[in-house]
C-alpha cells in the first residue's frame, strides 16, 4: 500500500538522519555537516557528509546520496515499504494496516488525547470572548495584544471553577482515566476531579503539525502563593523538554533564523509586529531535545532573553549547546525595558527590529560577561582576562572570525594583536580537541557533466536564496531544464517560492517516488554555495544559465522543422548569449 505523504513525513521527521546514520557509521561534527567513513564504499580519508538542518546526506566519494529512507534502503537492502516500515518501528510510530486501522492502542489514545485538547481550546477561546473572561481580555489590553493576534494564537481563558473542563468533558462522552491522562484534570486522593487551570489566560501550545498538544497558563490574580505560569504535565502528546511555544509559526520563516526568548507574551508581541520567527522554551532550560527540533527549521539563532543575572545565565547555557550542534548564535540584551514586549511599547516596532539588527556575537557577549570578573586595572588580573578570551577565541574554526575577535580583545585589553595571537596558537597547539582549519576542497569527481553541474547549482540557488530567486524567474523557467526530473523539481520550486512556502530538500525529494529521483533531488540540497561573494556568484550564475540555455535553444533548434520557429530560436540564443544578468 501507498502510504500518505503526511505519514511518510511523520517518520521522516521523528528519525534525526545524524542519529540513524551514526548507528551505522561513526560521524564526527565538522561545521554545520557531520562527516565520517562513507559506508558503501571503501575509502581511508571520510568523504560522507550529513547535513542535520537539511536531512540529507552525500558521499562526494562515491555519489551516494538522499534522504534518511534512501540510507536505510541502500544499507538495509530494502524497499521503500521496508524501509518506512523499519523507521516507523525504530520510533515507535504505529502504522495503519490494509483497513485503514491503527495496529497499536498507543495511537487510538493519542488521537484521542489530540481530540480533547482541540476541543478544550475552542471552550477556554469561548470562554475568552464571553463575559466571564473580562479579567483576561483586560490583561490583554493593557499588554497591547489585539484581536486578531489573540485569534491567530488561540488565547483563551480557563474559567474560576474548578471543576469546569472535567464537566465539559464528561458531557463530551470521555471517561475519567482519558481526562486524567490528557493532564488538564487532576484526580484527588478521595477520588474527586478538579481541574489543573482555572482563572488563568490560556495559551494553546501547538506542535509542528498544527495539533494542539498541551496549554500554559498565566494566573491572573496576582496571588503570591499560585504560580505567576503553570504548563501542561508531560502526556503521551506532550513534553515540555521535546516542543518550543510556537514552533508551528516559525518553522515557516525563510531564513533560517530564529529568535529564542523567555516566554509566551514576548513571542506573542514579536509576532504582532510581524516577527513570526521566534519560539520560547515551555518553562524549562533550553536543551539538546529542543536543538533536535530548532535545527530542522534554523541554522542561525538570536537569544532574547531578559538582561537580569537569570536571563544572562540562561544565555551562557544555551550558547554551548547551540554552538556544538553547529548553529551560528547572535545575543541580544534588552535595554531600557525589562522585556521585548514592553521595549515595543516603549519605543516601537522599527527600534525594535534595528535593536535586532544589531544583536552582537555570541564572542562578544561572552567576552563581555568575562569583564565582569576581573579588574582589568590589575595587570595580573588583566592577564588571566586576556588568557580566558584566547580560550573562547580559539574555539573559533574561521581565521576571520578569529582575528575580528582577537582585534576586539585588544582593544579593550590594550594588550597588542600578536600577544594574543600567540596565546590562542598556543592553545590550538595543546589542545587537539579544536577543530583546526584544514585549507583542502573535497574531491567531487562525480560531477563530471557540465550541464548537470549547471542545473544542480541554478535549482538549488532558486531554492535557497527568495531575493536571487525574484531576479533569475525573468530568465529561465522550469521548462528550460530539459531533464524531466529537474524539470519537475524546477516546477514546485517556483510554486513554493510564488506562494511564499518554505522550501526543505528532504521534503521535495519525497515528493518524487522514483528512488533514484529521490538522490538526485538530494544532491540538488546538498551543494554548498557560497553567497557572500556577490561578484563571484554573479559570474557562476552567468555562467551556469548560459550553458542551461544553450542546451535548451539547442535542443528546441534541433528537433524544430518549422522555419519561422527555427529562425526566432537562433535569434533568442543570440540574443541571450549577449545577455549579462546583474545581481
Amino acid at each position: 500500500m501507498r502510504y500518505s505523504d503526511d505519514i511518510i513525513e511523520d517518520v521522516r521527521f521523528g528519525n534525526d538522519i545524524v542519529d540513524v546514520i551514526n548507528s551505522y557509521t561513526s560521524l564526527k561534527q565538522r561545521g554545520n555537516s557531520y562527516v565520517g567513513l562513507c559506508p558503501f564504499h571503501k575509502e581511508s580519508t571520510p568523504s560522507f557528509s550529513v547535513s542535520p538542518d537539511k536531512q540529507l546526506y552525500h558521499c562526494f566519494g562515491c555519489g551516494a546520496s538522499g534522504t534518511v529512507y534512501n540510507f536505510i534502503m541502500d544499507i538495509e537492502n530494502y524497499d521503500f515499504l521496508d524501509a518506512l516500515k523499519y523507521l516507523a518501528d525504530r520510533i515507535n510510530y504505529p502504522l495503519p494496516e490494509h483497513n485503514g486501522t491503527f495496529d497499536s492502542s498507543l495511537a487510538d489514545k493519542k488521537q484521542t488525547l489530540y481530540n480533547i485538547h482541540k476541543i478544550v481550546a475552542k471552550k477556554f477561546y469561548e470562554n475568552l470572548c464571553g463575559p466571564q473572561g473580562k479579567i483576561a481580555n483586560d490583561y490583554l489590553d493593557k499588554r497591547g495584544i489585539n484581536k486578531n493576534t489573540r485569534i491567530k494564537f488561540g488565547l483563551g481563558y480557563s474559567l474560576f471553577k474548578k471543576d469546569d473542563i472535567y464537566t465539559f468533558l464528561k458531557q463530551n462522552g470521555y471517561d475519567d482515566d482519558i481526562i486524567v491522562e490528557s493532564g488538564l484534570v487532576i484526580k484527588s486522593k478521595n477520588n474527586t476531579f478538579f481541574d489543573r487551570f482555572f482563572g488563568r489566560l490560556m495559551f494553546p501550545i501547538i506542535d509542528v503539525q498544527g495539533r494542539v498538544i498541551g496549554f500554559g497558563g498565566r494566573d491572573l490574580t496576582n496571588n503570591k502563593n499560585t504560580a505567576k505560569y503553570l504548563n501542561s504535565p508531560d502526556t503521551p502528546i506532550f513534553n515540555k523538554s521535546y516542543n518550543l511555544y510556537s514552533i508551528n509559526i516559525a518553522k515557516n520563516n525563510k531564513n533560517k533564523e530564529l529568535i529564542l526568548v523567555e516566554g509566551y507574551m514576548d513571542v506573542i508581541a514579536l509576532c504582532q509586529v510581524g516577527i513570526n520567527n521566534v519560539v520560547a522554551s515551555l518553562g524549562t532550560a533550553f536543551n539538546e531535545n529542543h536543538i533536535k527540533l530548532l535545527k530542522k527549521y534554523a541554522n542561525k539563532v538570536i537569544t532574547l532573553f531578559d538582561s537580569d543575572d537569570a536571563g544572562i545565565k540562561a544565555t551562557l547555557r544555551a550558547i554551548p549547546i547551540l554552538i556544538e550542534n553547529g548553529i551560528y548564535v547572535r545575543v541580544a540584551q534588552v535595554k531600557g525595558a525589562k522585556d521585548p514586549d514592553e521595549f515595543i511599547s516603549k519605543f516601537g516596532a522599527n527600534s525594535f527590529l534595528q535593536f535586532l539588527n544589531n544583536a552582537k556575537s555570541y564572542i562578544s557577549f561572552q567576552i563581555i560577561q568575562k569583564m565582569k570578573d576581573y579588574n582589568l586595572n590589575d595587570p595580573i588580573q588583566k592577564v588571566e582576562f586576556t588568557k580566558e578570551v584566547s580560550k573562547i577565541i580559539s574555539h573559533l574554526s574561521s581565521p576571520v572570525e578569529r582575528d575580528v575577535f582577537i582585534n576586539e580583545a585588544s582593544q579593550i585589553t590594550s594588550i597588542s594583536k600578536d600577544a594574543i595571537y600567540e596565546e590562542v596558537n598556543i592553545i590550538l597547539a595543546n589542545n587537539s580537541n579544536i577543530p583546526k582549519i584544514i585549507n583542502k576542497k573535497p574531491k567531487q569527481n562525480i560531477i563530471n557533466n557540465k550541464l548537470d553541474e549547471a542545473r544542480q547549482s541554478i535549482l538549488y540557488i532558486l531554492a535557497t536564496n527568495i531575493k536571487l530567486y525574484n531576479i533569475l524567474k525573468q530568465y529561465i523557467s522550469p521548462n528550460d531544464f530539459l531533464d524531466k526530473t529537474y524539470v519537475e523539481l524546477a516546477k514546485i520550486i517556483f510554486m513554493l517560492n510564488d506562494n511564499n512556502k518554505p522550501i526543505y530538500g528532504a521534503e521535495l525529494a519525497l515528493k518524487f517516488e522514483d528512488i533514484e529521483e529521490q538522490k538526485k533531488i538530494s544532491k540538488v540540497f546538498m551543494l554548498k554555495i557560497d553567497f557572500s561573494n556577490s561578484d563571484k556568484l554573479e559570474k557562476i550564475i552567468n555562467d551556469q544559465i548560459k550553458i542551461i540555455k544553450k542546451a535548451y535553444f539547442d535542443k528546441l533548434i534541433l528537433e524544430n522543422d518549422n522555419i519561422e520557429n527555427l529562425q526566432q530560436a537562433l535569434k533568442d540564443k543570440k540574443i541571450f548569449d549577449k545577455l549579462y544578468i546583474n545581481i
